[in-house]
């Protein structure tokens, strides 16, 4: 779709996990990134895959997911800072852990290690103002049918369709 002038593009990027649901006991991590502007979004990349290692809770999952999403979704930006010759905005991305955000916006010390490292890794991203991470409902989450079996797309259709995001974040 047409996206309007280059200088007020940005782009959105939605990450989710699904803890523990593979065979082995690993998690399952999907994310869609868009490049955003005028009303309009185009899919850019996506992923849905294994996480590289198994975690001890949800939280753990959707932190690793979050975290390959906000790596892919920086990637992106440099890519179309270097092509279209302009800056682009944080990257908005969408979670619907919301868990994960109040861990991000708190200095409270998590025990598992390895977790922490991944949290402090999101908010180094952030205090960069590389990203913005900010909760969803599970009702708007377009990465949501990369990670479970069953969940519906039909959202992640309507938006790939109309080339609008549509629902309120």
């Amino acid at each position: 779709p047409n996206l309007g002038k280059v200088s007020e593009l940005s782009v959105v990027a939605y990450s989710d996990a699904a803890h523990a649901n593979l065979p082995s006991g690993a998690s399952q991590g999907g994310m869609i990134i868009f490049l955003a502007g005028n009303g309009k979004v185009a899919p850019i990349t996506w992923q849905s895959k294994k996480l590289d290692r198994v975690v001890k809770s949800p939280l753990g999952a959707e932190t690793m997911a979050l975290a390959e999403t906000a790596d892919s979704s920086v990637l992106v930006v440099k890519m179309v800072e270097e092509i279209l010759k302009t800056n682009l905005p944080s990257v908005t991305c969408y979670t619907d852990s919301q868990s994960l955000v109040d861990h991000m916006a708190t200095s409270h010390v998590i025990q598992d290690k390895r977790l922490r490292i991944d949290i402090a890794k999101l908010k180094e991203m952030a205090e960069l103002k590389e990203i913005n991470c900010k909760w969803i409902s599970k009702d708007h989450q377009l990465a949501d049918t990369l990670t479970k079996a069953g969940a519906s797309s039909r959202t992640l259709i309507d938006v790939l369709q109309s080339g609008r995001l549509t629902m309120v974040c």
